[in-house]
């Protein structure tokens, strides 16, 4: 009983994450935290607070930020989308890993002007404008259609229409009981119907859509794509995306069906797409194939396959818990994971060692409600640093004004700490944000947080200038394994009091061996790089 209500205490503890004591505006009352911009979004737990967010957006905060902190069940209510008319939604919303389930749409929103082109959105979001951005997101939703609609539509489970960035987002989506009739369509209009959005002139990467579109249309012109129905402008971008979404398409009018893209027309950007050839006959129905790059038909036991899981990207990984039926799976979502921690972390973070109040305040979003126990990517640890950095007494920095030359994550973690020299990329271009991080690497990273505050004029150009004290540390048994770059980091942490070893006489620095990275010997958990920020803000 007495672990039961420590536990209860530590979920508790885990939740308030008040990061400042700061006034918020009236219309921010309902969320867990944040002011809505950027660099401090709208923290959102609940459906009733996501609900909030959209009736705030809607009344015109259309660049309102937003991050989850929780998965959200919508519980089959019909959903009015974020961003309608001319609101459309320009601000960053960050699922954070987690999921809105239950999804509902059964009618379509109003519209608004693009160009040549009037969108009627209806999604989770209706449109997503010039500059939004929806990331690291799983929407599950029900589309069920009947009846007359006066103009025709944009329909997808992310979004009507998308003028912005989708990435690491996938959608298990259901069409059912759909049988629409378009009551007054033009020579020139178009219904648009994918399980991302129904047409996009944006950006969507790193995505994949499961499920099933079953539906019935009587309307001139339909497009109807496993990912999106129309795609029109040359600025289009669509690449590391798969689809595995059984068609049935029944129609009286003109219809284009196909297993990524109902239509194409424009050249754009179309890179290393897939759709399961057991459930559609052709990636584009109509208009530019031959704009694709590395897009192929394949058979279930080949999109099921470690080889495909690689051929997609560092974003995917391979479902080796069978959440996804075996399909790749996105390394930034959070599918069965759930709140827990070791015996260690709750008896340490209970225990005398620990202020309450700091380890609050050190706990970024990125990891609320998550499994502690889990290793650290890379790119968590960014946002555990620069928090950490922040809360030390460092500048907050804007995000939006920063930029990385990495082209594989727009993380503004990741934009901030690189602009801090925390931390750097794998290569030129790369930061490779899944990849796990080391317990070598960790202690490099906290000791970098550490001169970026306390050494005038430290830079990572620069730090081969700066020495550390670590004299009167042993060495551990390992010393000959620790990084020659790493080890003034690691001693020093050790001496400080800030990083212990894995025993009294091994440190663990990184993985040597196959086995040694198949079991994760020396990857740095969530946990432990929780309460090393703990004890590096209470000691140094």
């Amino acid at each position: 009983m007495a672990n039961r209500i420590i536990s209860l205490f530590m979920t508790l503890v885990l939740l308030a994450g008040l990061l400042t004591v700061a006034a918020v505006p009236a219309s921010a009352a309902s969320f867990d935290g944040g002011d809505g911009s950027r660099d401090d979004p709208y923290l959102i737990s609940t459906a009733a607070q996501l609900k909030a967010f959209r009736d705030l957006v809607n009344g015109g905060s259309r660049s309102a930020c937003a991050k989850l902190t929780n998965n959200i069940d919508l519980e089959r209510c019909d959903w009015d989308p974020i961003g309608l008319s001319s609101s459309g939604y320009t601000g960053i919303f960050d699922g954070n890993g987690y999921a809105i389930r239950n999804l509902e749409v059964s009618k379509a929103s109003t519209g608004t002007s693009s160009g040549s082109w009037t969108l009627w959105g209806c999604g989770l979001f209706g449109i997503v404008g010039r500059g939004g951005v929806v990331k690291n997101l799983n929407v599950d939703g029900v589309i069920t259609m009947n009846g007359t609609q006066p103009k025709d539509i944009d329909l997808g489970c992310i979004c009507g229409g998308n003028l912005g960035t989708i990435e690491e987002c996938f959608v298990t989506v259901n069409f059912r009981d759909f049988d629409l009739v378009i009551q007054s369509p033009t020579s020139t209009s178009m219904t648009t119907i994918g399980g991302i959005c129904g047409v996009n002139s944006g950006v969507i990467r790193n995505c994949y859509v499961v499920g099933s579109i079953d539906m019935t249309l009587q309307t001139r012109k339909i497009c109807v794509g496993g990912l999106v129905g129309h795609t029109g402008v040359s600025r289009t971008t669509v690449e590391n995306c798969y689809a595995a979404v059984d068609l049935k398409v029944n129609t009286n009018g003109t219809a284009a069906v196909g297993g990524l893209f109902g239509r194409i027309d424009s050249r754009g950007t179309f890179k290393n797409l897939h759709a399961n050839q057991s459930y559609c006959n052709n990636l584009v129905a109509t208009g530019g194939a031959s704009y694709l790059e590395d897009c192929s038909l394949l058979s279930t036991s080949t999109m099921k396959s470690a080889a495909f899981a690689a051929r997609m990207g560092s974003a995917f990984a391979v479902d080796k818990d069978n959440v996804n039926d075996g399909y790749p799976i996105l390394a930034a979502l959070v599918y069965e994971e759930e709140s827990d921690w070791s015996e260690w972390f709750e008896n340490e973070a209970m225990g005398d060692n620990v202020n309450k109040e700091i380890f609050n305040a050190l706990i970024p979003a990125e990891l609320k409600n998550k499994d502690l126990t889990k290793s650290i990517t890379r790119a968590e640890f960014c946002a555990v640093a620069v928090q950490l950095y922040e809360e030390m007494g460092g500048p907050r920095l804007n995000a939006a004004s920063l930029d990385t030359p990495f082209v594989d994550t727009s993380s503004d973690a990741v934009k901030k700490a690189y602009k801090l020299g925390i931390t750097n990329g794998t290569s030129a271009t790369t930061f490779d944000p899944y990849t796990l991080i080391s317990r070598e690497q960790l202690a490099t990273m906290l000791t970098r947080v550490y001169k970026s505050l306390n050494l005038p004029g430290w830079t990572l150009a620069t730090d081969s200038s700066y020495k550390l004290d670590y004299s009167g540390t042993s060495k551990f048994a390992d010393d000959g394994y620790i990084s020659a770059y790493a080890k003034p980091s690691v001693y020093f942490m050790v001496k400080n009091g800030v990083i212990k070893g894995l025993t009294s006489t091994t440190f663990g620095p990184r993985n040597l061996t196959t086995y040694e990275q198949a079991i994760g010997y020396a990857n740095a958990s969530r946990e432990q790089a929780l309460i090393m920020a703990v004890r590096m803000f209470q000691k140094l």
